[in-house]
């Protein structure tokens, strides 16, 4: 039987599983987010979500409202040793997540996984993220994400986006800090506003309301 789940690699916010589960169930983030509809099959990701490290570049670019400044994309064709963290989810839930990243309705993009590892990559529009990339194959499932047709420009990070960013890495590799700070600090766009120590503070205050919340 032809198997019908992969591997989403996230590396922005989906980092964080609170925030990528709302591309499955619905709902918002924060307040002066979008809502968001979720998929059409909102069963939860599979237990297992691993961050691996691959040859891929991480860079911000643009600027979002919503989160005070530039996002994240993934540049597949360069390798500074970026990190993912591993989804692993439907087919057709990983279209309907790339639908709503890309302002369309789950249902309205439908993806040829097939087609996708067979070409290295497919455009499905002119949007920021409407490049879906195939990464190889990982744990015997395809390894898939979207990013930009070009990276962008350099554009320095906002607070929030990044405080979730490094609580996604922190929630998939709890004792490893210095390691996911050194790695975000080779991503374009987060010199020289984020500095070593700047990141660990924004990180050691991510992780405190994080434990303030939870109590």
């Amino acid at each position: 039987m032809k198997q019908d789940r992969l591997w989403y690699a996230a590396y922005g916010s989906n980092l964080l599983h609170a925030r990528f589960s709302l591309y499955l169930t619905g709902g918002s983030y924060a307040k002066g987010h979008r809502r968001h509809i979720g998929a059409r099959d909102n069963q939860k990701p599979k237990s297992e979500a691993p961050l691996i490290n691959g040859p891929w570049r991480l860079c911000f670019g643009h600027s979002s409202s919503r989160w005070g400044g530039g996002v994240a994309f993934l540049d597949p064709e360069n390798d500074q040793g970026a990190s993912v963290r591993c989804w692993n989810i439907t087919h057709q839930q990983f279209a309907d997540v790339a639908a709503q990243e890309n302002g369309l309705l789950p249902g309205e993009l439908e993806i040829n996984v097939d087609e996708v590892m067979a070409d290295g990559d497919v455009e499905i529009g002119n949007s920021w993220y409407s490049r879906i990339v195939y990464l190889g194959d990982y744990q015997g499932l395809p390894l898939l994400t979207f990013t930009s047709s070009q990276p962008p420009e350099p554009t320095s990070p906002g607070e929030p986006y990044l405080s979730v960013i490094l609580n996604g890495f922190l929630e998939a590799e709890p004792t490893q800090l210095d390691q996911h700070v050194d790695r975000l600090l080779r991503a374009d766009g987060i010199a020289p506003s984020w500095t070593r120590e700047a990141l660990l503070g924004l990180a050691n205050r991510s992780t405190r309301d994080q434990r303030s919340h939870e109590s």
